[in-house]
């Protein structure tokens, strides 16, 4: 396995449906390569939207993946379901067109340049705050288009003194802008029209919240309190929604249930799911292009989209074709028929798979207190009717009564995980985990977790990860200090090891010495950033068997700026000042 793997996260597969986290198959595919042969058996216990399933499809491979998480599986049998492209765009079609006809009319606007009706892409939809100074009401789309867009230069359009939305009250949403296809058929913007007001009324006016699918976000989830729920009265799915696109989604899935053929309602609803974030409220509006929907957190922007949700779900059925063909393409090059399972299960419970059956594991366990999956998830999981355990969740809560056990309570489902990986696989087997953090302390909780299952202390190899896009925290690698990248270690499961239960060394000296060697046999490239040089002391200080608890992002940054090198705010690449 080579040293460093970069894998992009733009292939049809990826853009089939969005999940909190992914790795591309693309990335586990040469690990399936490495560690087994074709007809062998991969699994996955932290299985998420099953991209380690379709890889092992992909390559000509067996797999049983397992998760808690109801909408992962929902996905990955998304993904694994097979159904010709021609039946399912017949019938995908035939379903917008009935529900077009039915009220569709809702989307229609007056094109201002010929007065001809049309249905609208999508409308800019902006908060309204009121001003701390006159108390008169503030549009904040508006105020930023007076200031030339200049967020740090907002005005109160009355009193004419500077508006700062932190902390400022806020009053309600209002439309304005709607975009459209101008007569030429390129897409232009507009200001509403009578039309625009008479639809959105008519929606605001139904009772589509008493019927449509929702579920409450409780209190003492993470991302209640991190999400500020409660201050933004945003404390039900529903909330994220606009009456109009509720009352669109809602009439589709009605006719997706009515669908007789199981596999054809299982990929209509995975393409519905697919498209809830750009659909809701959290899909956010930027001048100068859509920032996408924040999938991490519940968040609403002050400026956001109303999209057209029948051109969200026609593009999504050509992108999930798309993806299948992918899929497709690649399995067909393997004559033997192989399985892919997903089950439902705890990581540290696979009792559906017998002991020494199992060639290699691979993983992508939750990232410490990085992301909460099973708060997330409520925001689909609304629709499928069942909900992710978050009580058996391999999370570290920073929130509520939980806090101070937290830390064991994830370290307990690791561990186990891992011991069950070693009961699974064969003598010999491989365990590959994906892993990414930027706390010393966290890392060492993996570390431990492997030692203590059983696998052989020194990994068998190191790869660093790199995904390529970056996400808008990890943007801000230079300031948050947040890793953005990943390493993927792989150990073996050996019997006949006698140093497996050996204690990691901890000494500062030791510590020391691999942070030095390794900054100064780095060659600093033009690619170069603070993330590849903090996994690579990470991988030498696995190598050597050292413990990673003291060896954090933070404190690599601090070396290498001493060094004389910043961090670009726009890239995070290394400069040399």
């Amino acid at each position: 396995m080579q040293d460093i793997l970069r894998v992009g996260r733009s292939d049809a597969i990826y853009n089939g449906h969005s999940y909190l986290t992914k790795v591309p198959v693309m990335a586990i595919v040469p690990f399936i390569n490495e560690y087994t042969k074709v007809g062998d058996t991969v699994v996955d216990p932290f299985a998420g939207s099953g991209m380690t399933a379709i890889a092992a499809k992909m390559s000509g491979r067996n797999a049983v993946v397992s998760d808690i998480s109801k909408l992962g599986k929902h996905i990955g049998k998304g993904y694994l379901s097979e159904i010709s492209s021609e039946k399912f765009m017949a019938q995908a079609a035939l379903i917008l067109e009935a529900s077009k006809s039915h009220i569709g009319h809702l989307y229609n606007t007056t094109r201002i340049d010929d007065e001809t009706v049309i249905p609208l892409n999508k409308t800019i939809w902006s908060f309204v705050y009121e001003c701390r100074d006159c108390q008169e009401d503030i549009n904040y789309y508006r105020a930023l288009e007076n200031c030339n867009w200049d967020t740090k230069n907002i005005l109160c359009p009355h009193c004419q003194n500077k508006f700062e939305k932190r902390g400022a009250k806020y009053l309600r949403d209002e439309p304005v802008v709607v975009s459209i296809n101008g007569i030429n058929g390129k897409q232009i913007e507009q200001n509403l029209t009578s039309l625009d007001y008479k639809n959105i009324s008519s929606a605001e006016s139904s009772n589509i919240f008493s019927v449509f699918p929702s579920v409450d976000i409780p209190e003492d989830r993470e991302m209640y309190k991190r999400s500020a729920l409660k201050k933004w009265n945003l404390t039900s799915t529903n909330k994220f929604f606009s009456h109009r696109n509720a009352i669109i989604l809602n009439d589709l899935w009605d006719r997706f249930e009515a669908v007789n053929d199981e596999q054809l309602k299982q990929k209509l609803k995975f393409a519905f799911t697919a498209i809830l974030p750009r659909a809701s409220k959290r899909y956010q509006w930027s001048k100068k292009a859509p920032l996408n929907a924040a999938i991490q957190n519940y968040y609403i922007a002050p400026v956001f989209y109303e999209w057209n949700v029948y051109d969200l779900l026609e593009r999504k059925f050509r992108a999930i074709m798309k993806a299948d063909l992918q899929i497709q393409d690649e399995a067909s090059k393997y004559t033997n028929k192989t399985t892919q399972e997903y089950i439902t299960s705890s990581a540290d419970n696979l009792s559906h798979i017998r002991s020494n059956s199992v060639d290699l594991v691979f993983t992508d366990p939750p990232f410490g207190s990085n992301i909460f999956y099973a708060d997330m998830n409520l925001f689909h999981e609304a629709w499928l009717g069942e909900y992710t355990d978050n009580t058996s969740e391999a999370v570290m809560r920073t929130v509520g009564a939980n806090k101070s056990e937290s830390k064991e309570h994830y370290k307990k489902i690791l561990t186990g995980a891992f011991s069950e990986a070693y009961r699974i696989l064969k003598d010999k087997g491989y365990l590959s985990v994906v892993f990414g953090n930027s706390q010393g302390s966290i890392w060492s909780v993996v570390q431990q977790a492997l030692r203590d299952s059983g696998f052989i202390n020194k990994p068998v190899n190191i790869t660093i990860l790199d995904k390529g896009q970056r996400s808008v925290k990890g943007l801000n690698s230079g300031t948050e200090k947040v890793v953005t990248l990943d390493l993927v270690v792989t150990v073996q499961k050996d019997i006949d090891a006698v140093n497996n239960i050996q204690n990691l060394q901890s000494e500062k000296e030791d510590i020391l010495n691999i942070i030095k060697n390794t900054i100064e046999n780095i060659k600093f490239t033009e690619e170069m950033t603070a993330s590849h040089i903090y996994l690579d002391i990470l991988r030498n200080a696995m190598y050597l068997g050292v413990n990673l608890s003291d060896i954090n992002l933070s404190d690599i940054i601090d070396i290498i700026n001493n060094k004389g090198y910043k961090i670009s705010p726009d890239t995070g690449k290394l400069l040399l000042i």
